[in-house]
């Protein structure tokens, strides 16, 4: 894909997060539709656009590519947690907010913004490592994450069950990957069906992205810590590129390569924003972050992706 064409892409996506933005503020999307799209995109079109992708390949995975998209994800999760730990020593980072500025260094939007960019940007093959992804965040993020914030919060044990790292998101990974890896007949009822799931999938999630950022006034995003401004340049600009950079005279599968461009400069998630209201943590410098960040995505991915063409 040429540079223009992923810019076109991702102003696509632009446009889409601004129709979102638009009815939130005009009032033709409330609250509580918000949360209907939300949980439309988090229990059935995200887990229906990466089995639809494995049930559209034709041909089995073989295991040993898997198995090397697996720890790549895993070292690039090492990589981050580590530099989550520097940037707020090095920023001077309060520690009252270090975790916000933890959370938002691992843990990216896979869910909204993962999943629908890579199948726009990279096409339906990508998503078999997304897939990949997701099961390496849910874990870390139920057992690391959650024992993270919890001792933020001084609450004496962190991390969740088991129960809690099965949801929608993984069992659709573990399906997914299953079907890349041994090729099962699949009805075409349900193949349809999962289709026409998917294909919402995008606009569904832009649409709650563009919600999102509509709640919050632009005062909110402008006005707090300047640290947060110099973070976003290192989060969203140096640490991807150094990542991807640094990964490419190793990794030679292009795709994969490319996917982890789009991965590493994912903006600040909202799962750890909800675990940490939860947990009664102060939440306005991380909610800010996951605005900001979001915003600045639609520049910075194609500028990241860029390094590769």
């Amino acid at each position: 894909m040429s540079a223009l064409s992923l810019f076109l892409e991702m102003l696509v996506i632009f446009i889409l997060i601004s129709i979102g933005f638009i009815l939130y503020r005009t009032g033709k999307i409330a609250d509580g539709g918000m949360k209907t799209m939300s949980f439309l995109v988090v229990n059935f079109c995200n887990p229906a656009i990466i089995l639809n992708a494995a049930m559209q390949n034709e041909e089995p995975i073989a295991p040993a590519l898997m198995g090397n998209a697996v720890l790549v994800t895993v070292l690039i999760y090492a990589i981050l947690i580590g530099i989550s730990y520097l940037l707020p020593l090095l920023l001077r980072i309060p520690k009252k907010n270090r975790f916000a500025y933890q959370m938002l260094t691992v843990y990216g939007n896979v869910g909204y913004i993962g999943f629908p960019v890579c199948a726009a940007v990279l096409g339906q093959d990508a998503l078999l490592y997304v897939s990949i992804n997701c099961l390496v965040y849910n874990v870390l993020f139920y057992t690391y994450g959650e024992a993270l914030l919890a001792r933020a919060a001084g609450i004496r044990e962190g991390g969740r069950g088991i129960g809690d790292i099965i949801n929608a998101g993984t069992v659709s990974s573990l399906l997914t990957l299953l079907l890349y890896l041994v090729k099962i007949p699949v009805p075409m009822v349900l193949s349809d069906t999962v289709g026409y799931l998917s294909d919402a999938c995008v606009f569904l999630s832009m649409l709650v992205l563009g919600c999102s950022i509509a709640q919050k006034p632009l005062k909110f995003l402008i006005t707090g810590s300047k640290t947060m401004w110099v973070f976003l340049v290192l989060r969203m600009l140096v640490i991807p590129a150094a990542i991807v950079l640094v990964l490419k005279p190793f990794v030679h599968n292009e795709l994969l390569l490319g996917t982890i461009a789009i991965m590493v400069s994912l903006p600040g998630g909202n799962l750890p924003l909800m675990v940490a209201e939860q947990d009664g943590l102060e939440t306005s410098e991380l909610s800010r972050g996951i605005v900001l960040t979001t915003i600045a995505c639609i520049v910075t991915i194609p500028l990241i992706a860029s390094l590769l063409l």
